[in-house]
């Protein structure tokens, strides 16, 4: 008898170690102690086998020759009430049922029959089944109606089906028994069975159907030869009948006269020793199935034995069908007759006549069941044979073989899988396929979920993949998903290592919107007989969802808790929603895994390489559940690596312990589950002292002496990870940028290394000082220093990711007193992190410069991926820092006793923080120019840091330390003030001096020097981030800020299209642009700078006044004049005209403004814009007294509006002949109305008479007569299409518009 109770504080370890191992595997994990569990975890998962909360009863059972070795052997049954509590409640050792079961007659085979399994087959049902959907009498179940339990158990080589009746409320109840270790059973029945067949499944009957007060009444039983028998329990007496379903075919439309003949055949025999002592007739039954290998050599063609396709290996049974086939048939009124024959009383009050089965062969044949729960005697009446209608409806190979024996595996792929999609011909060639596990049915009823494995001919191609099976009319495979975590060898039928313990299926729950929701399979791996112990225990969570692809999500459980899990013992947990598992160590384990929104989850099959660097650390990217997968993998394959070499096997463990989803997933998945691998083995605690590890994890260093220890290891972990990479040849497959990451681990695994070395030196080497010196304060000091940045240290050895937040803690003691005195602890903080950083950063590159190449298979530098050293917490450390040494510089080196070695130290400190934080910004800018922040702090670096380089990295005036830096960070400010500085000492010495120029710093070979060969063409290349300049438009501008403007045209000689740009562009200047054209003789460009001059040059207000038009007459004449100089040198005539069109245009404008403004100006006027002067046109025309003005202001306007733009002229010259004529626009519209009523219309005399006066055909006249040819003025007269058409529509009357183009074309006609 199982051991009942264990000690409570190994439960409570044991509940603490399993709980974190469900975190490390990142799951939501429960473990459970049941208090009935096996206390040896040695045994196998094939020595034992169990089940937890059998269909929801709230029963546990455990069999297996370890139980009691004594007597019964495999014939015995360990039962416990199943406990619901967690980890998170006090432990509860149960108190009410806990019995052993002996069956008395289970004779198991003989021990040389390897492929014959006899151990019993138990289904344990609860009570009030009635009470809850799926029966049984779980957690949270109602069972106040009765509390009695039923445990069935079948031998399947005598065929003795046994019945005990527990009662939870009084332990042991038995009829015939005293005992709880030697109970007899309340019923049994014995089920004849064929020589040589044994039975294979054992199923109750779901649904209400088959329910009753007491418990479940009908189960079904399948055995090896293909055959069902149905086996239901009356209550008074209590008995069990069993009866065999014939194995005939069912037509779909078979009608009712023949189906009541085909049921009459068979009858039950009254009396349960008679029905079971009648001899079987061997004739062939009328409508039993013909299957292709019934024929003649049809089993040899399809390559499948007789035996495998009738041998019944799965029986599931499912709930009733509603308005489905056969449903008309139950609720059909009954035939009318004679009474019916009073029946037989059975446990089942329902109202329901059948129940539907799926049985599935071992070569995967799946038949379709209708089995008849209705009992009573041979020759019932006619109106109940449709409900004894029993048999197989349909029948289908879920893998038909093709011609030449090998397996269509075509339905494997999912529809939604692009991946699987993809596969080729990997699916190809595959000859044996078999389940793995008992089938489970989904909880809405709809499908079937099954564990099948596919193999060829040799090991190393087995796959296991989750199917999911329609349970509606003729089952068919909906969907597949296939399980990489194992495959090859581990996992074949003879000489594996792994083999599955259980599958169960549960449903995930469906949030508002609908994108979740679908059915969850939970299938469970561990070790196989002698290999537990040396594998681990995977359990597998399929998402399959109608709208997308499966999804996979591998828990990898450590074995020191889990070392294998009992064969079938995974089972549903109602609880969570997920599954609960019994543990060879005794513990009761747990599993959820909550799937993400299907919308949301990211595609990462599709990735491309091309995608890889940029994507690598993308946040979503790592927390998208395939990468998570993948890690899992990773991690479990290096743990099993290292012990591999611990153990000194094989000459290459990594190609052996490999999962083959390493090799399938794409680069980009592969990349960031690498990093996340090696993130967790860098932050991962020493010895498992901290949270959320554990000591058994392979990222855990070996429990260390000191934190420098404890980093040494982790580096030498961290390097075997990456060969194990290698090895294993995943490694190629990782992306620039996922290398780049790994070599950031060992890097920052180094430098925090360094600086906890630093720090100690620092210590040592002034703790020594000070004692040598006698000085107490001081050594005081130091420790209150020392004990303050330990403090700050405290956890850098169990996650050097923390490095720069490390740094960030000692930047921080000093911010938080800050005071202008700052004391000697102040000072040995600015000192030692200073130090720590340059220790550190260059120990980090040191490892960059030697392992980059051997170790990573990369270039120490690229520009793919930027490195840690250049991550924003770093780049935030170094600035903070040069900040610091910018305070505290003077103070330090003021009372300084060492000068001489702190102004060295200070300048070590300065060059290599500046270096390293200028470099760092350099690569983050190069690699996202748009990062508008990363350029803001670059500019601010380089602000801090030329200034700190000429104060601390200065000897006797000489910058070129800091002329350097500005230089190659393109620090324009930088170069042009040092430049300056330096060259006022001999700029203006005379000739006769004997001091020469610093060619060092003289500048403007730099401004002159543009080749590709120049050390300074890069200056060319980039612009200074506050004023947007290129380099030589920055000096110039910088020397025009301060007035040096003799400076600006002597250096403009290096860059003389520079400084004719600037000129033409500095407002202050700008006014001279012309003037500098035309002493180099750029006639053109000082015609164009002519033509662009809209503000005063010489009166008015040159920020906010207009040009007068007076000025603007005078520049458009030079304009006329240098244009004319152009003209004479250009070859191309074209382009003087179109700038003497301009000038023209400018030109016309000016007179037609003094026509309009004749009479009102003062002297003073504003040149008009061209917009302007139409609005004035306009006006001018509407307050003309007479037709003579309004004439002359039309063709003025006219004349303004062919100076615009050709596509804008029509615009302009409709607006004025518009308002010409709407000046007489009632006369028009009764001209328009005499001529619309008159028949024929006015004639052309009558019309010019009713016209002639009015402005519209004054203004025409003179327009048609005076106006110069040219295509200009035909543009805007009122015979243009354009100018026509707009004209017309802005009046909206047809009438007008005929009066108007006839009057215009008399006018034409009469010129």
């Amino acid at each position: 008898m199982l051991a009942l109770k264990k000690k409570r504080e190994a439960e409570a370890k044991a509940k603490a170690e399993a709980e974190a191992a469900a975190a490390a595997a990142g799951g939501e994990g429960a473990v459970q102690t049941p208090g009935t569990a096996p206390s040896s975890s040695s045994s196998s998962s094939h020595s034992l086998k169990g089940r937890v909360d059998d269909y929801g009863s709230g029963i546990s059972f455990l069999l297996g020759s370890h139980v009691d070795e004594g007597a019964g052997g495999g014939s015995t049954i360990s039962l416990w009430e199943h406990s619901t509590q967690t980890l998170n409640e006090d432990l509860i050792a149960p108190s009410g049922l806990c019995v052993t079961l002996t069956h008395p007659e289970h004779h198991p085979a003989a021990a040389d029959d390897a492929s014959l399994d006899s151990d019993l087959l138990v289904a344990c049902l609860g009570p009030t089944a009635n009470d809850a959907s799926g029966g049984g009498g779980g957690p949270g179940r109602d069972r106040s109606r009765t509390s009695l339990r039923y445990a069935y158990a079948a031998s399947p080589t005598t065929g003795v089906l046994c019945v005990w009746v527990l009662d939870a409320n009084h332990m042991p109840r038995s009829p015939r028994s005293g005992g709880a270790s030697d109970a007899e059973c309340d019923a049994s029945v014995r089920l004849k069975l064929k020589p040589g067949e044994v039975l294979t499944e054992l199923a109750p009957v779901t649904g209400a159907s088959s329910s009753e007060g007491g418990g479940t009444a009908w189960l079904l039983a399948a055995t090896s030869a293909g055959r069902v028998w149905k086996i239901y329990k009356t209550s008074r007496p209590l008995t069990l009948h069993a009866k065999l379903v014939r194995g005939k075919f069912l037509e779909k439309n078979v009608g009712s006269s023949e189906a009541e003949e085909g049921e009459q055949e068979t009858g039950i025999v009254r009396g349960l020793y008679n029905y079971f002592t009648t001899p079987s007739k061997p004739s062939r039954r009328t409508g039993e199935e013909t299957h292709p290998a019934d024929v003649p050599g049809g089993a040899e063609a399809s390559g499948t034995s007789e035996e495998d396709r009738d041998r019944i290996v799965a029986l599931v049974t499912l709930p009733p069908l509603h308005e489905d086939r056969g449903s008309e048939s139950i609720h059909r009124s009954p035939v009318r007759g004679q009474p019916p024959r009073k029946q037989q009383r059975i446990a089942s009050a329902s109202d329901a006549h059948s129940t539907r089965a799926v049985s599935l062969s071992a070569s995967l044949v799946v038949k379709e069941w209708k089995v008849s729960l209705l009992s009573g005697a041979e020759g019932d009446d006619a109106r109940n044979a449709h409900a004894k209608r029993e048999g197989y409806v349909s029948k289908r190979e879920l893998f038909p073989r093709h011609d030449d024996g090998t397996l269509n595996l075509e339905c494997l792929r999912s529809n939604y899988n692009h991946d699987a999609m993809m596969e080729g011909d990997e699916l190809m060639g595959y000859r044996h396929a078999g389940l793995m596990a008992v089938p489970s049915v989904a909880p809405d009823g709809r499908s079937i979920l099954v564990v099948v494995r596919i193999a060829r001919d040799d090991a190393e191609s087995t796959r296991v993949y989750v199917v999911r099976i329609g349970a509606g009319p003729s089952p068919q495979i909906l969907d597949a998903a296939w399980l990489d975590r194992y495959a090859g060898p581990s996992l074949a039928s003879a000489g594996g290592t792994i083999d599955c313990v259980g599958l169960i299926a549960a449903e995930e729950g469906e949030g508002g919107d609908g994108t979740t929701g679908g059915v969850v399979a939970y299938v469970g791996f561990g070790p196989r007989g002698d290999a537990a112990g040396h594998g681990g225990v995977t359990v597998s969570a399929v998402h399959f969802h109608s709208a997308s692809a499966p999804r996979v999500k591998d828990l990898d459980l450590y074995s020191n808790i889990v070392p294998s899990i009992v064969q079938h013992s995974l089972s549903y947990d109602s609880l969570t929603g997920g599954c609960i598992f019994l543990a060879t160590s005794g513990l009761l384990g747990g599993a959820t895994v909550r799937f993400p929104p299907v919308d949301s989850a990211a595609d990462m099959s599709m990735g491309d390489e091309g995608q890889v660097s940029a994507d690598v650390t993308d946040e979503s990217l790592l927390h998208d559940e395939a990468v998570r997968t993948i890690q899992s993998h990773l991690q479990s394959a290096f743990r099993q690596y290292r012990t591999k070499l611990n153990d000194g096997g094989g000459h290459n463990p990594a190609r052996s312990v490999i999962p083959p989803s390493i090799g399938t997933c794409s680069s980009r998945v592969l990349s960031a589950a690498v990093v996340l691998a090696s993130n967790d083995f860098v932050s991962s605690s020493a010895g498992g002292g901290s949270a959320g590890t554990i000591p058994s994890s392979p990222f855990s260093p070996r429990k260390a002496t000191s934190p420098v220890t404890v980093l040494r290891d982790k580096l030498a972990m961290h390097k075997d990870f990456v060969n194990f990479l290698v090895h294993a040849g995943a490694y190629r497959r990782v992306s620039t940028a996922g290398k780049i990451r790994l070599r950031d681990h060992g890097e920052m695994i180094t430098a925090a290394r360094a600086l906890l070395v630093e720090c100690q030196s620092y210590f040592t080497s002034a703790d020594a000082a000070a004692r040598a010196a006698l000085d107490d304060a001081r050594q005081n000091e130091l420790a209150e220093a020392r004990q303050m940045v330990m403090a700050s240290l405290e956890g850098l050895s169990n996650d050097a990711m923390t490095l720069p937040h490390s740094w960030g803690r000692l930047q921080q003691l000093l911010s938080e007193n800050p005071t202008s005195d700052y004391s000697q602890i102040e000072k040995d903080l600015v000192l030692l992190t200073s130090s720590s950083i340059c220790h550190g950063i260059g120990q980090a590159l040191r490892y960059r410069q030697n392992e980059s190449d051997s170790l990573y298979d990369i270039p120490s530098y690229d520009t793919s991926s930027s490195p840690w050293t250049s991550s924003q917490e770093m780049l935030e450390v170094l600035f903070l820092q040069l900040q610091t040494i910018q305070q505290t510089g003077e103070s330090i080196l003021s009372t300084s006793v060492v000068f001489e070695t702190d102004s060295a130290n200070l300048r070590q400190y300065v060059e290599d923080i500046s270096a390293s934080a200028l470099s760092g910004y350099r690569d983050v800018v190069q690699r996202n120019p748009d990062d508008e922040e990363a350029m803001k702090a670059y500019e601010e670096t380089k602000l801090i840091s030329v200034p700190l380089l000429r104060q601390y990295a200065n000897e006797n005036g000489d910058d070129l330390g800091a002329l350097q830096a500005s230089l190659a960070h393109s620090f324009f400010e930088g170069i042009v003030q040092i430049c300056h500085d330096h060259r006022k000492s001999w700029r203006f010495q005379g000739p006769f001096s004997d001091q020469e120029a610093d060619e060092r710093y003289d500048i403007r070979p730099m401004l002159s020097n543009t080749s590709s060969g120049s050390p300074y063409v890069h200056l060319h290349k980039t612009r200074d981030y506050r004023t947007g300049l290129p380099f030589c438009g920055y000096v110039l501008r910088w020397y025009a800020d301060r007035g040096f403007y003799a400076e600006v045209f002597e250096l403009g000689k290096k860059c003389p299209n520079d400084l004719t740009r600037y000129v033409r562009n500095d407002d202050r200047l700008s006014e001279l642009a012309w003037i500098q054209d035309l002493r180099v003789g750029g006639h053109d460009q000082a015609t164009v700078g002519l033509l662009s001059l809209n503000s005063p040059l010489l009166f008015g207000d040159k920020q906010e006044g207009s040009m007068g038009l007076w000025e603007k007459d005078q520049m458009m004449s030079l304009a006329k004049l240098s244009n004319k100089l152009a003209s004479a040198k250009t070859a191309n005539p074209a382009f003087g005209g179109q700038r003497n069109a301009l000038i023209e245009n400018s030109l016309t404008l000016i007179s037609a403004q003094r026509i309009l403004q004749e009479g009102t100006e003062v002297g003073d006027e504003v040149a008009l814009k061209v917009d302007d002067l139409l609005r004035l046109a306009c006006e001018k025309i509407n307050t003309a007294h007479d037709i003579d003005e309004m004439k002359r202001f039309g063709i003025c306007g006219l004349a303004i509006a062919s100076a615009k733009q050709p596509s804008d002229q029509s615009d302009a010259a409709s607006t004025i002949w518009h308002t010409l004529i709407n000046a007489d626009i009632q006369t028009w519209k009764r001209i328009a109305d005499e001529n619309s009523m008159a028949v024929g219309g006015i004639s052309e005399e009558e019309l010019v008479h009713r016209v002639d006066g009015t402005a519209f055909f004054s203004a025409m006249y003179d327009f048609i007569t005076t106006s110069p040819p040219g295509e200009k003025m035909q543009n805007v007269g009122f015979l243009n299409d354009q100018v026509r058409n707009q004209v017309l529509h802005l009046l909206r009357s047809d009438e007008l518009a005929e009066v108007l183009t006839v009057s215009a074309e008399i006018i034409v006609a009469s010129t």
